[in-house]
């Protein structure tokens, strides 16, 4: 019995001083890594960052109110702020700053996520349990999927961590047999739970889901013949169950969001953000390193007759299928998808094949320091390119360009969608330089041509324009045709270029030379439809849901319904339909103080020029106002003048 008691607690030491070595490590880690950087911060780099601090200000002055908004916002459609609760009682001691913030993030969602990726390691590897689960974790924490997303300040990896622990819970579980018993049912409720988290934590956790049911079916296959249809009705049985647990949870806690993932288009939506499979293969075979796929490729062959370790091998190759075959999408936070994958099978080539196991420990850390640490390393083909600190030469020239864009009239328009300039990242140099003291209005201008609106209307707004010499794009270049053609009115001097003056100052950005134009005046309505004609020559048409209304020029107020818009404002009021397409009748409703005054209709050519004119009295109440037809596409602009001055609330159906 001595003998048993000193291993069990010689068992318990161990598991202690790894864990301490294991944080200890995290930690001296994330500090260097953090302090290597040298760059102001743009996108979701920092955005979920701000979404952290917005929620931290409220719940240093009432927590009831922080947690009153981090639950409502939970059936949104876009981001939530559920991400958070973990994170708050962390910046009530330490504070928040962006070292606070990412170590954070470490600790809380990274940490977990390696010890899940460990424990799924002692359910495929046939070796001593505790030594797999903490070699897998300390080799995880070598891998530059693993970490690369806390690094960057996305917590995508708290979705990662839920479906891993489902995959856990399921591999110990599970017994292939023709029946389903009442405690399968209820654990299997339970990996549903967890998967419905993963999605609500982020989205595209869905098409881990998708991967596990598929994996799952096709394991289980391997069934079939000993148990016959019975085994059929068990495994449609098991998934069935998972998959509709999942579906009821976020049903009741989030059915809005529900509703939105199942009836909106993403595909189309997203298409801007699709690449080519070859690019994709590239983005993600350089980003870990095509040795470490090597090494994880071998590593599954060394376990290809373990009846668990086919399991996660197969997750993994759906994981691989959808995101070549499907989804196509490049993102620092999208490489945790294939993380497991890479993990999992160095993991068993290790433990499987313990003769090159000292090689292959010393070539993933060799992968790791080049991927992830900023020293100046021959780039050795094969190794990883990786994601090491950000790190911007040209700090100086950003806080001289941001100095004198606060001294520019607002708002500004940032012509431009690059790592090296882009709209964020003049916000985000102002925020850091500035703190508090915040002048500039940066317009969030259309970025991307699958998901955004015409850029005319923000242009038309911009007091200040940030254009370089050169298109500045992140995606490929014919997806980001709204920022290009921006720049290009102004380096090809459209007309409306005569509306703005060239200051003489410049300022160079990497490999980017920058120009400020300061406006002078309003843009007229035919200058606003000649370049609005340019746009639509370059930019593939709209999806329906953009705003087709703009005010020219700005000044009245648009929201856009489902059916309708609702416009407001003073007199003289002028609007421009943004399709060159043929409207039989406009029909809406006026409420105004107007006492008398005059509604215009005119159908306008593409340089501008009116070619049809018709008149109606400014009356309240219902109107429809026909329209003759036309023989060639035209634009449509909609005056409403009276005398004196008077103010109107338009309402236009769709």
């Amino acid at each position: 019995m001595t003998r048993i008691n000193l291993l069990y607690h010689s068992q318990k030491w161990l598991n202690a001083t790894s864990f301490i070595v294991l944080i200890f490590n995290l930690c001296l880690f994330t500090a260097l890594y953090i302090a290597s950087e040298k760059t102001y911060y743009w996108s979701d780099f920092i955005n979920y960052q701000h979404f952290a601090r917005y929620i931290f200000d409220i719940y240093q002055d009432s927590r009831l109110d922080a947690l009153t908004l981090i639950l409502g916002s939970r059936d949104t459609t876009s981001y939530n702020l559920l991400f958070t609760v973990p994170l708050l009682p962390v910046f009530d001691i330490f504070g928040l700053s962006r070292f606070t913030y990412i170590l954070s993030l470490v600790l809380i969602y990274l940490l977990p996520f390696s010890l899940s990726l460990g424990a799924v390691a002692t359910q495929l590897i046939n070796a001593p349990a505790r030594s797999v689960f903490w070699g897998t974790v300390f080799l995880s924490l070598l891998s530059p999927f693993t970490l690369a997303t806390s690094l960057r300040g996305l917590p995508d990896t708290g979705g990662m961590t839920l479906i891993c622990l489902g995959i856990f819970i399921y591999l110990k579980s599970h017994e292939l047999s023709a029946k389903v018993r009442l405690p399968t049912i209820v654990t299997l409720m339970e990996v549903g739970l967890l998967f419905a988290g993963a999605i609500a934590f982020r989205r595209h956790f869905a098409y881990s889901v998708v991967a596990f049911l598929g994996a799952m079916l096709m394991w289980e296959v391997m069934s079939f013949w000993r148990w016959g249809f019975g085994a059929i009705v068990a495994t449609i049985l098991r998934g069935t169950t998972i998959a509709l647990s999942a579906f009821l949870v976020l049903a009741i806690a989030m059915p809005n969001f529900l509703q939105d993932s199942l009836s909106r288009d993403y595909r189309s939506l997203y298409a801007s953000f699709t690449y080519p499979v070859g690019e994709v293969l590239s983005y993600y075979g350089n980003g870990a390193g095509w040795l470490l796929w090597g090494l994880a490729i071998l590593g599954w062959l060394t376990i290809q007759d373990s009846q668990r370790g086919a399991f996660p091998f197969l997750f993994g190759l759906w994981e691989i299928g959808l995101w070549l075959g499907v989804v196509r999408y490049t993102h620092v936070h999208y490489t945790l998808h294939f993380a497991p994958f890479l993990v999992w099978g160095i993991a068993a080539l290790i433990w499987e094949t313990r003769r090159v196991g000292v090689l292959v420990w010393m070539l993933v850390g060799l992968n790791a320091i080049i991927g992830l640490t900023p020293l100046s390393l021959p780039q050795v083909p094969g190794l990883a390119q990786g994601y090491p600190p950000l790190i911007r030469e040209d700090i100086a020239q950003v806080d001289l360009l941001v100095a004198a864009l606060r001294d520019m009239p607002q708002p500004v328009y940032v012509a431009a969608s690059s790592d090296s300039l882009n709209p964020d990242l003049i916000r985000s140099a102002e925020r850091q330089v500035y703190g508090d003291d915040l002048k500039l209005a940066v317009l969030r201008v259309p970025q991307v041509d699958s998901s955004d609106e015409y850029p005319l209307g923000a242009l038309l707004q911009a007091q200040t324009v940030v254009v370089p010499d050169s298109f500045q794009h992140s995606l490929r270049p014919d997806e980001q045709m709204v920022v290009r053609v921006v720049s290009d009115a102004f380096n090809q001097e459209w007309t409306l270029i005569r509306d703005f003056l060239r200051l003489n100052r410049r300022f160079n950005l990497s490999d980017v030379e920058v120009r400020l134009y300061r406006r002078v005046r309003d843009t007229d309505l035919a200058t606003a439809i000649q370049t609005l004609a340019n746009i639509q020559e370059a930019i593939a048409p709209r999806y329906e849901g953009h705003q087709q209304w703009v005010s020219v020029p700005p000044g009245a107020r648009i929201h856009k319904t489902e059916d309708t818009y609702e416009i407001s404002g003073d007199t003289p009021l002028s609007l421009l339909y943004l399709s060159p397409q043929e409207m039989n009748a406009l029909d809406g409703e006026l409420a105004s103080t107007c006492q008398e005054g005059q509604v215009q209709l005119r159908r306008h050519n593409q340089d501008g020029e009116a070619v049809q004119q018709q008149e109606f009295p400014l009356t309240d109440g219902s109107f429809t106002y026909p329209l003759p037809p036309i023989t060639s596409p035209t634009y449509l602009s909609l005056s409403l003048t009276s005398d004196p001055s008077c103010s109107l609330n338009l309402t236009l159906k769709h």
